[in-house]
């Protein structure tokens, strides 16, 4: 069994073989993603590059193994231990909110035509602008509200995993403004409120924690 956490996926996903590496929904699945990520991308797989949804897991399943590469440590320092399913929870939160969701109407010069952003396309946003912030995970999120009207004004639902040790109101505010800053550029919801809520914590082991950023 290989040693990197995110490689133990469940039976459910191991599906490389028998079915081209995606699930019955035809879904991309976490191990085929891995196994393409160990592989440097490299020969092109269409199936994901050309899947918004799958470049969304894919993206997010490199963020958690580099911020995770340590966090299981080799001996009882390591307390509270995680529990491996926890991996694998992310990455399943990570494959729902990714699905295209409601779409989003964006203004358009043009008025013959019609714009808009997926629902899914935003929570990869809130995700990595969350994961953006040292120290934390984002195990979860979602858009409160109407974003099928515009200018409705909505929220931000954002549930964190934290580094253990560190200042946890500090690590919320950090991710509430990287969220707020980018769901600001890159789109035109009117957003009221950012919640974070701070669901457990992780640990590094020594030599991670020790690293330069």
């Amino acid at each position: 069994m290989s040693d990197d956490p995110m490689r133990s996926a469940p039976a459910t996903d191991d599906l490389t073989g028998a079915r081209g590496g995606t699930d019955d929904e035809g879904s991309v699945t976490t191990e085929r993603l891995s196994e393409y990520l160990d592989d440097g991308r490299q020969p092109y797989d269409p199936l994901i590059e050309d899947d918004p949804e799958a470049r969304a897991q894919l993206a997010a399943l490199a963020r958690l193994r580099r911020m995770t590469a340590g966090l299981l440590a080799d001996d009882a320092a390591a307390e509270p231990t995680p529990d491996p399913s926890w991996f694998d929870g992310i990455m399943s939160r990570v494959r729902l909110e990714s699905r295209s969701g409601r779409e989003i109407p964006l203004l358009s010069a043009d008025q013959r035509s019609s714009l808009h952003i997926t629902e899914g396309a935003v929570r990869s946003l809130i995700r990595e602008a969350g994961d953006s912030v040292p120290g934390v995970v984002v195990v979860s999120c979602g858009i409160v509200g109407d974003v099928t009207v515009p200018g409705s004004v909505v929220s931000v639902d954002v549930q964190v995993s934290a580094l253990y040790g560190a200042p946890v109101p500090e690590l919320a505010e950090t991710v509430k403004a990287a969220v707020a800053a980018l769901v600001a550029q890159q789109t035109e919801l009117v957003v009221e409120a950012v919640d974070v809520t701070v669901r457990d914590v992780h640990l590094l082991d020594d030599d991670e924690a020790e690293a330069p950023r």
